[in-house]
């Protein structure tokens, strides 16, 4: 275990206690508004503008932008104000430790992407000095953390480009044949 380990575990650790104070609900909530926030925008930003168009005379992509800010940021903030309502009530509804332990979890899981991206970005830069690199590939942490980042980066590959990601297909398989 070298520094680069300690590193990452302190990072898992700080996670996990934001998590812990945050709570299960919170934590939860502020993913899913995250991702959901972003699917609606993607999704509806176009039809908002060109109702908003019709009221503000700008242009399409000005109208564009500030839909999908808009839209963003307000479903976002419902499903944040929806995990806060559910964090403030879990004294009432006895899920204090649920909401706490859960917490951990989803907070070390969300630690685990954001260093699992980091370890990749990193570990794929040419300005790494040799010294370092080599302290990298001796990290424990590093190749548990290297699968997790290539995994999130094809899902959201598939998810986000699927044209992209099928034309991809479909060329591998025409150079494999």
């Amino acid at each position: 275990m070298n520094w680069i380990d300690l590193s990452l575990l302190s990072i898992l650790v700080l996670f996990g206690v934001r998590g812990y104070f945050k709570g299960l609900f919170r934590e939860i909530f502020s993913l899913i508004g995250l991702v959901l926030g972003f699917l609606v925008a993607v999704r509806y930003d176009l039809s908002i503008a060109a109702v908003a168009g019709a009221y503000w005379s700008a242009s399409p992509l000005v109208l564009k932008g500030v839909a999908f800010v808009t839209l963003f940021f307000v479903v976002y903030f419902l499903l944040n104000l929806t995990g806060w309502l559910l964090h403030r009530s879990e004294k009432i509804l006895f899920l204090q430790t649920l909401n706490r332990v859960g917490g951990v979890v989803i907070g070390i899981g969300k630690g685990a992407a954001v260093t699992a991206l980091i370890v990749l970005l990193v570990s794929s830069a040419s300005w790494v000095p040799h010294t370092t690199r080599d302290e990298i590939e001796g990290a424990y942490l590093i190749s548990p953390l290297s699968r997790l980042g290539e995994g999130i980066l094809r899902i959201g590959r598939e998810k986000l480009f699927p044209k992209a990601h099928d034309e991809a297909q479909n060329l591998l398989g025409l150079l494999v044949v």
